[in-house]
C-alpha cells in the first residue's frame, strides 16, 4: 500500500504532503450568538461552533465543550445550568435535541424531533421542556428525552403561517417562556396576541391583548411572577403586563430602535429595555440620522424611565443582567461589554471578533490585517494575531475602505470625507472631501495617489499634498458611468476601472503627475460588484491585466494601441493576484482558492482552502474565512511548486487525489447581508433544484424554485441563486439568523446566513 501511494505521487510530481496543510494561525475568535451569567460569577458563551466559559475579569476561556453544527439554535434554563442545543437535520424535517449539565460539561439526554425547531423552554421546576411546532405546543422531559404529550386548546388564526410546497403549514413560536412556579407556560407567535397554558391542565386558558403591530416577538417574566413584559417584532415597544388578570399596565416607546433585548432586575422593581438601530431610521414618513444603541430602564410600578447608558459600539443585539443585579452584557455588533451597572462604567470589552461588513483587506507586505465595519475600523497584527487598533466611527459610518502599499495608511469613505488614518496611531493624517456615499476606493502602488469612482470621471486625491485633487476623465469622449473596480499598476504607470453601465474596461496612463486617458475596449461578460479588484502584473517584460468575468477570469496583454486577450480560466474568479514572477495567478475556483500556471492553462495541483479572499504580494501569505467568523493564515509558499509542476490539457481540470464530483451546498455570499444575498451550489447530476428559507424559529419564508438545472457549478451571481430578503408576500424580513435548505432530487443540505440591518 505505502509503494501505491507513493507511486500515485509521484505521478503528479508533488509531495503528497502538500495535499494536506494546516492553517499557521487565526485571526479572531469565535463571533458569539449569546451569553449568559453563570450562577459561580464565569460566563457561558454560546458560540458558531462550541460553548465556552469565559473567565469575566481576565476574558480568558476556561473550559469548550458541547460541539456543535453552525446552523444549530442553544436554549438556556433559566438558571443557564442546563441547556438544549437545537440542531436540524435534513429531510425529512427533524431536529435532534441535545441537553447538557453546563456546570459538569455532560450530556444527559439526546431525542429526535420531527420538526426544524427554533424556540424552547425549560420549566423552572422539574424535567419538562417546551417545544412548538406544527402549531401545537409539545412537552419533553428533557431529562430522559420521553415525549410528554400536547397541550391543547383552540390557537387564534396566525396570518404569518406559511405553507409548504409538500402541504402543510408551520406556525412557529417566536418565544416560549415559564412563570417561576412552573404553573404556566407563556407563548409569542405570529400572532396579535400572547398566550397563557396552563401547564397542570396542559390547555389554553387565556390570553394578553392590546399589542399594535405585525406580532408579538419576545417575552419576559418577572422573577416574582407578577408581570410579564412583551415586545414587538420590529418596534421599540414594550408593554408591561399582570400575569394574574392579562391586563395591560402599561406601554412605553423605548427609543427609536427595535426592542432587542427585555430584562427584569432580581428584585422585579426595573425593567433594563435594550434597543438596536441603523444609522438611517424612519417615522411619520420623515427620515432622520441618529443613533440609539442604549438600554434604558424603566420603574415597573409606574412605568416611568429611571435611566439611560450605553457605550460607542453600535447595533446592540442583546442584553444580560447578572444574576445579583450588579453587572450586565451589552452585546453589539463589534464587541461584547461588561457592564458595571452601579458605577455606569464599562469593566472590560471584548473587540477581537473579526466580525467585518466589507472584506477585510491585507497589506502588500503580508504583515497587517485590517477589517471594517460600518461602525470600527479593526487593525490585526499577523504575526502575533493579535488586534492591534479599535478605530471608531464616532457617530458616522465607515463605507469602502483600502490599505497603503507600505501597509501604514488606510484610506477609508467617512461621509463628507475620505479620511486617511496612521495605522499605528489610529489618527488622521489627513482627510479629502468626498461625498458620493459607497464608493469605491483604490490606493496607488506608490502610496502616492487615493483614487475614488465618481460619475463619469475618477477622483484621484494626492496624499503628498492633500490641498491637490484631479480627476481623471476620458480625453476622447464623456462616459456616463460609475467606475468600479478601481487599480493601480506597478509603478502606478496605469489605472484602471470599470464602466459599470457599459461593461468597458478604461485605462489611464500616468505621464508625470497626472494621468491621460489611454483606451478603453467592451468585455460583454465583465462583472462587477463593488467587491471586484483587477489584478495587474508583468510578463516577458508586459504589463498584463486580470479582469473577472461571470464565469472566467481573461488575462490581457496591455499594448500601446489596444490590449490583445492572451488567456481565459474557465470557473475562475476575483480575488486574483499574480506572483512576484508572474508566472502564477491565485483566483477564486468555486468559493476555494485555485492557482493557476496561466499561460498555459494549467491549475496546479494543491491543498483546497476554501473561502480564500486575500494573498500578500510576495504569496507567502494566504486568508480564509471560517465559518466561526475566524480568519485562517495559511503558508502560501507551501502551495506554490518547488519542482516540476503537474500539467494537464488546456480547459480541463485536475482532480485531486480523493476528491469526488458531489452535490454540495455552499455558503451564501455576502454573509451576513442587508438586504439581498446570493445563495451557490454545485449539482453531480441533473436535477430539480428548490431553495427555501427558513425562520430561526422553523417558520418557512419562501421559497425559490430555479426549475430543473443540469449538472454543474452555480457558484457565479448569474446562476446562484438570488434571495432579496423577503418572504413569500413580499415584506422584508427582519434581522436575524435564517437556514437556507437545498433540495436537488435526492440530497439535501442546510446551511446557516444573517441578516444585519
Amino acid at each position: 500500500m505505502k509503494t501505491l501511494f507513493f507511486l500515485l505521487c509521484s505521478i503528479i510530481w508533488i509531495p503528497c504532503v502538500a495535499l494536506a496543510i494546516e492553517p499557521v494561525g487565526t485571526i479572531g475568535q469565535p463571533f458569539p450568538e449569546k451569553h449568559a451569567f453563570l450562577s459561580d460569577g464565569t460566563i457561558l458563551r454560546v458560540g458558531w461552533t462550541h460553548l465556552q466559559i469565559v473567565h469575566p475579569v481576565t476574558g480568558a476561556v476556561i473550559d469548550e465543550f458541547a460541539e456543535q453544527s453552525d446552523i444549530s439554535e442553544v436554549v438556556l434554563s433559566p438558571s443557564a445550568e442546563h441547556l438544549a442545543i437545537l440542531s436540524p437535520g435534513v429531510e425529512p424535517k427533524t431536529t435532534r435535541v441535545t441537553v447538557w449539565d453546563v456546570k459538569l460539561r455532560q450530556q444527559i439526554s439526546e431525542w429526535e424531533v420531527p420538526a426544524y425547531l427554533g424556540a424552547g423552554a425549560f420549566s423552572p421546576k422539574g424535567t419538562l421542556f417546551a417545544i412548538g411546532f406544527d402549531d401545537k405546543i409539545h412537552l419533553w422531559n428533557w431529562q430522559t428525552g420521553e415525549w410528554l404529550g400536547t397541550m391543547t386548546g383552540e390557537r387564534r388564526p396566525s396570518k404569518q403561517c406559511h405553507s409548504h410546497a409538500s402541504g402543510g403549514a408551520t406556525c412557529a413560536e417566536h418565544t416560549l417562556v415559564f412563570t417561576p412556579n412552573a404553573d404556566y407556560l407563556i407563548v409569542t407567535s405570529a400572532r396579535l396576541d400572547v398566550e397563557l397554558w396552563n401547564v397542570e391542565t396542559r390547555r389554553l386558558e387565556a390570553h394578553f391583548e392590546s399589542h399594535v403591530g405585525s406580532w408579538v416577538e419576545g417575552a419576559t417574566v418577572s422573577p416574582n411572577g407578577e408581570f410579564l413584559a412583551t415586545t414587538g417584532a420590529e418596534s421599540g415597544s414594550i408593554y408591561l403586563w399582570s400575569l394574574e388578570t392579562q391586563e395591560l399596565l402599561w406601554d412605553r416607546e423605548s427609543g427609536i430602535g427595535n426592542v432587542s433585548g427585555a430584562v427584569f432586575s432580581p428584585g422585579s422593581q426595573r425593567l433594563y429595555v435594550a434597543t438596536e438601530t441603523d444609522a438611517l431610521y424612519s417615522s411619520g414618513g420623515e427620515t432622520w440620522k441618529g443613533w440609539d444603541d442604549q438600554v434604558r430602564v424603566w420603574d415597573v410600578a409606574s412605568g416611568q424611565q429611571l435611566d439611560t447608558f450605553g457605550t460607542e459600539f453600535r447595533k446592540l443585539g442583546a442584553f444580560a443582567l447578572s444574576p445579583n443585579g450588579k453587572t450586565a452584557l451589552l452585546h453589539y455588533r463589534d464587541a461584547i461589554v461588561l457592564w458595571d451597572i452601579e458605577a455606569r462604567q464599562q469593566l472590560r470589552v471584548w473587540a477581537d471578533f473579526e466580525g467585518s461588513f466589507y472584506p477585510p483587506v491585507l497589506s502588500p507586505d503580508g504583515q497587517t490585517l485590517v477589517s471594517v465595519s460600518p461602525y470600527f475600523i479593526k487593525v490585526w497584527h499577523l504575526a502575533s494575531q493579535q488586534l492591534r487598533q479599535l478605530i471608531s466611527a464616532e457617530g458616522g459610518t465607515f463605507r469602502m475602505f483600502a490599505i497603503s502599499p507600505d501597509g501604514q495608511k488606510l484610506a477609508v469613505g467617512r461621509d463628507p470625507w475620505i479620511q486617511v488614518y496612521n495605522l499605528q496611531t489610529g489618527a488622521i493624517e489627513m482627510q479629502f472631501p468626498y461625498t458620493r456615499g459607497h464608493s469605491d476606493i483604490a490606493f496607488s502602488s506608490t502610496g502616492g495617489w487615493v483614487a475614488a469612482r465618481g460619475y463619469g470621471e475618477i477622483f484621484l486625491f494626492d496624499v503628498e499634498n492633500p490641498e491637490k485633487s484631479r480627476r481623471a476623465v476620458p480625453a476622447d469622449r464623456g462616459i456616463s458611468t460609475w467606475f468600479d473596480g478601481l487599480a493601480f499598476s506597478e509603478n502606478d504607470a496605469y489605472l484602471a476601472a470599470t464602466g459599470d453601465e457599459e461593461r468597458q474596461v478604461l485605462l489611464w496612463k500616468r505621464e508625470g503627475d497626472t494621468f491621460v486617458f489611454h483606451y478603453a475596449w467592451d468585455v460583454p461578460e465583465l462583472w462587477t460588484n463593488g467587491w471586484e479588484r483587477y489584478a495587474f502584473g508583468k510578463v516577458d517584460g508586459s504589463t498584463v491585466l486580470a479582469v473577472p468575468g461571470r464565469e472566467h477570469l481573461q488575462i490581457w496583454r496591455l499594448g500601446q494601441q489596444h490590449p490583445e486577450l492572451i488567456a481565459t480560466l474557465l470557473d475562475a474568479d476575483s480575488p486574483a493576484h499574480f506572483s512576484p514572477d508572474g508566472r502564477y495567478l491565485f483566483a477564486d475556483q468555486n468559493d476555494s482558492l485555485q492557482i493557476w500556471e496561466w499561460q498555459t492553462n494549467t491549475p496546479l495541483v494543491h491543498p483546497p482552502i476554501p473561502r480564500y479572499f486575500a494573498v500578500s504580494q510576495d504569496g507567502s501569505v494566504v486568508l480564509s474565512y471560517h465559518e466561526t467568523g475566524q480568519i485562517l493564515i495559511w503558508d502560501g509558499r507551501q502551495l506554490l511548486p518547488s519542482g516540476a509542476v503537474a500539467v494537464e490539457p488546456r480547459g480541463k481540470r485536475i482532480v485531486t487525489l480523493g476528491q469526488m464530483k458531489q452535490n454540495q451546498l455552499l455558503q451564501n455570499f455576502p454573509n451576513p447581508f442587508n438586504p439581498e444575498t446570493w445563495i451557490p451550489f454545485r449539482l453531480a447530476n441533473e436535477s430539480p433544484v428548490t431553495v427555501r428559507i427558513y425562520a430561526a424559529t422553523g417558520q418557512l419564508i419562501r421559497v425559490l424554485s430555479p426549475g430543473i438545472l443540469p449538472s454543474g457549478d452555480y457558484a457565479s451571481p448569474a446562476q446562484e441563486v438570488y434571495w432579496d430578503g423577503r418572504n413569500e408576500v413580499g415584506e422584508p424580513v427582519s434581522s436575524g439568523v435564517y437556514l437556507y435548505t437545498l433540495h436537488a432530487g435526492d440530497f439535501s443540505a442546510t446551511r446557516k446566513m444573517l441578516i444585519r440591518k
